[in-house]
């Protein structure tokens, strides 16, 4: 069913429309900004180019719309059901996502800088390249999200949940990962320095040449054992145990071994 027409022209000569039927409609590069479009059904619309900075899109369905290279900055997108979007280039930096369902959106290279991504779901979501600096994301799912080379510093994500999470040279240097749940995830290379890891859940992930300067809360009950990169460990050593891999990283040396880490095949 596509969108209704006499709501498109309410939206374009008010900037009203909530509630409004915008299935399908085509609505790019228009300049939209502090637009009322709480609780509209934007289904597969196209708002490619589109300026919605300011503008209230609230509690709206937005599930496979398009907004490539939109300008949603300062936006509310709070509790919207936004599933596959495809949210490419586009810009919501200071942009309220709380509660959001963004599973398995399109977020390549979007900058989310200083945004309020609290509670959201981002489960399979695609991050590469993504701007997280400073971004508020506690309780956030981002289960077996991609979110290789994403920016991520400074940023709140105590009590996220990152299992199977693809981190793979991100940067998350001085980002609150209290109580994260990273159970599997892929941190190969990432940049930790600084980042708060105190109760995080490690088991399985692959901390190999990850950068830990400064980082605090790794203690010898969560770094148990060293396995190589992508590789499962074995489940007869240490089961349900967390572990990190300490060879090549910048700031632990099995050699050293100055957290008091177990060494491998002797006891702790």
């Amino acid at each position: 069913m596509s969108a209704n027409n006499a709501h498109i022209k309410r939206l374009l000569a008010t900037k009203q429309c909530q509630g409004g039927d915008l299935r399908d409609a085509h609505l790019t590069r228009l300049n939209l900004s502090g637009a009322d479009l709480s609780g509209a059904k934007l289904m597969f619309a196209n708002l490619n180019g589109t300026n919605l900075s300011n503008a209230n899109l609230s509690g709206a369905e937005l599930s496979f719309a398009n907004f490539v290279a939109a300008d949603l900055i300062s936006s509310d997108l709070s509790g919207v059901d936004a599933k596959g979007v495809n949210f490419l280039d586009a810009k919501l930096n200071h942009a309220q996502l709380g509660g959001a369902d963004l599973v398995f959106a399109n977020l390549v290279n979007t900058n989310l800088e200083e945004a309020n991504l609290s509670g959201a779901s981002l489960e399979g979501a695609n991050l590469i390249g993504a701007n997280l600096n400073n971004t508020q994301m506690n309780g956030i799912n981002l289960s077996g999200a991609n979110l290789g080379h994403a920016q991520i510093r400074n940023a709140n994500l105590s009590n996220a949940d990152l299992s199977n999470a693809r981190l793979v040279e991100a940067d998350l240097s001085d980002a609150n990962l209290s109580g994260v749940n990273l159970r599997n995830a892929n941190l190969l290379n990432a940049n930790l320095n600084g980042a708060n890891l105190t109760g995080a859940d490690l088991t399985g992930a692959n901390l190999a040449q990850a950068k830990l300067d400064g980082a605090i809360g790794l203690y010898q009950d969560n770094l148990v054992g060293m396995r190589p990169p992508d590789r499962p460990p074995a489940s007869h050593n240490h089961p349900n145990m967390s572990y990190v891999s300490v060879l090549q990283t910048n700031s632990l040396h099995s050699s050293s071994n100055h957290l008091g880490l177990p060494r491998p095949g002797l006891p702790s």
